[in-house]
């Protein structure tokens, strides 16, 4: 059985990989990477002369469906929802469509 990923939304996030397979980060662990529509040429040729302004010849885009860039402090709202038990980004609407659907599957909405 093959196994496809499935792309529910055509927006995320290009990040700089590199041959290894790591992505690329400063000292604080942010990712060198672009918010995008994908196949953006624009965005795409952006995030290469970013890489190269770093010194990076090495490397290529790597597309991450659905991601978005956050700051820290939504970074830490979002730890706080994970804990409670809800969706931990507000604005994860393929997540919030299955939230709904398995609450209208069980009765509660």
């Amino acid at each position: 059985m093959k196994v496809q990923q499935v792309e529910e939304v055509s927006y995320g996030l290009y990040l700089w990989q590199m041959p290894n397979g790591s992505v690329v980060t400063d000292e604080d662990g942010n990712y060198l990477n672009v918010a995008a529509m994908k196949g953006d040429v624009r965005k795409i040729n952006a995030l290469r002369q970013a890489a190269k302004s770093y010194g990076l010849e090495e490397g290529q885009p790597v597309w991450f469906s659905g991601h978005r860039q956050i700051t820290d402090d939504e970074y830490n709202d979002q730890k706080e929802r994970l804990e409670w038990g809800l969706i931990p980004d507000e604005l994860d609407v393929p997540a919030i469509k299955e939230d709904l659907k398995e609450k209208r599957k069980m009765g509660i909405i």
